[in-house]
């Protein structure tokens, strides 16, 4: 199960998009900016979400000194201003989530982040029996399952 570190200095915002990553059949931890670097040495994310306007620090420098200490953790920052990527690209920032963020828009953002290979092809979920469809996922959108590509045979 791919694990997502949200960074944020509202509780309220952190539990929002907390709910949201796991019904997309995420593994979701949350902190706050100051115990952020803590967090990641120890929870080791696939994903961070950081808020770009904290107490003490912007997400932008945060993402900055995770890369640093962790380049292949992908990094988004999350704003509810219009941000442009161009803008962060300095600060290794990968991506930009405009909050608040509907749930399908999220998947669609988080999918972006992991390889073909991180992915199966189903129609329906073999556990809840949820449509799929054509999209690429490897955790159920519905129950959150973790999904195994019978073709090859491989577990993700």
């Amino acid at each position: 199960m791919k694990k997502i570190l949200v960074v944020n200095d509202s509780k309220f915002e952190s539990y929002i998009l907390k709910d949201l990553l796991i019904q997309l059949g995420y593994d979701v931890e949350i902190t706050n900016e100051y115990s952020a670097i803590y967090e990641i040495n120890k929870y080791s994310p696939d994903i961070v979400i950081a808020n770009l306007i904290m107490k003490e620090t912007s997400g932008d420098l945060l993402i900055k000194k995770i890369k640093d200490m962790k380049k292949d953790t992908k990094c988004l920052l999350s704003s509810c201003n219009n941000l442009n990527i161009e803008d962060f690209r300095y600060n290794k920032v990968d991506g930009i989530i405009k909050t608040p963020v509907k749930l399908d828009d999220l998947n669609i953002i988080l999918k972006s982040f992991f390889t073909v290979n991180d992915r199966v092809d189903f129609l329906f979920c073999p556990f809840c029996g949820g449509k799929i469809g054509e999209q690429l996922y490897a955790f159920c959108p519905y129950c959150g399952n973790k999904l195994k590509n019978e073709k090859v045979g491989i577990n993700i």
